[in-house]
């Protein structure tokens, strides 16, 4: 069913009273809880939602369920791990009462300057614009679940120390799905993004598109020239800089014509367009068809 808008859960316990559940324990800016203590109150199937926070969901056992994130969806297999960045559409369907494993929530803050070397929205399978499900080993899942079982237990026992070792698991956690990440990848340039400057620039286009449209505006941000800003890009991902601009605001407007019953007009002002026309012929040049082709 569509509806106006595709919500957006703008923190964990919104998130809980959207999906019909009740928090076990105050959760501003991290939250972690079982598959098993959820499932039986979990609607079989939930209507397209976005969070302004991150999340990895690790299953380890389960009938298949179709997930949906974006527009790819998934079969999923027995073990996974399902990431969550701020702004993806998810959806799912079939969920059964044998699901289990761990979910876990957590906004920027809540890491702060754990990490030196990388930030949260460095990390590869944080990208918005992938649909990141990982299939895990039984060796990968393993290690992943001694971490997650080491959080909840932290987390849920209130030890003086336990939110210091959360964050240490934590960041244990986040490097393993760098790991599983990578060896997924390999030889795949773009799709690692390397170059910390490109994945800051398409960070930037994520959190501004709608107000930033020029890839000057953005070298301005990164304190670099539009012409390195542009080599750099073209070099990484085989694309022109301005591209990654008009991919983010076609993902948009995907979204508001696949998941909401917002007029055509309605979605080209929210996007920014001065005139409809003007979005149709964008989208025309982007998808091959009209936004009301497209919808159809």
């Amino acid at each position: 069913m569509k509806t106006s808008a595709i919500p957006i859960n703008q923190t964990i316990s919104e998130l809980y009273g959207f999906l019909g559940l009740e928090l076990s324990k105050n959760a501003e800016a991290f939250y972690i809880g079982t598959h098993e203590s959820i499932r039986g109150a979990l609607p079989e199937a939930i209507t397209p939602f976005r969070n302004a926070f991150f999340e990895i969901s690790l299953v380890l056992g389960g009938s298949p369920l179709e997930y949906r994130i974006n527009d790819k969806t998934f079969r999923t297999p027995e073990k996974y791990l399902v990431f969550n960045a701020p702004g993806q559409v998810h959806q799912w369907q079939g969920i059964q009462p044998d699901l289990s494993g761990f979910v876990m929530f957590f906004r920027p803050e809540f890491v702060g300057k754990v990490f030196q070397e990388k930030a949260l929205s460095d990390f590869p399978f944080f990208n918005i614009y992938e649909a990141n499900l990982f299939e895990l080993s039984p060796k990968r899942a393993e290690q992943c679940r001694f971490y997650y079982q080491q959080i909840h237990e932290n987390f849920h026992g209130g030890d003086s120390s336990a939110r210091a070792l959360v964050k240490a698991n934590l960041q244990a956690i986040l490097w393993i799905c760098n790991q599983i990440y990578e060896d997924l990848n390999k030889g795949n340039r773009a799709q690692r993004e390397a170059d910390g400057l490109v994945a800051s620039y398409r960070h930037l286009v994520n959190e501004n598109f709608l107000e930033a449209t020029t890839v000057n505006e953005y070298a301005d941000m990164l304190h670099i020239t539009p012409n390195y800003l542009s080599q750099l890009i073209r070099e990484t991902l085989g694309k022109n800089a301005k591209s990654i601009i008009d991919e983010r605001i076609m993902l948009e407007a995907d979204y508001l014509l696949t998941y909401s019953d917002l007029s055509i007009k309605e979605i080209c002002y929210r996007l920014n367009f001065q005139e409809p026309t003007h979005f149709t012929r964008f989208f025309k040049k982007h998808r091959g068809m009209t936004p009301g082709n497209f919808r159809k």
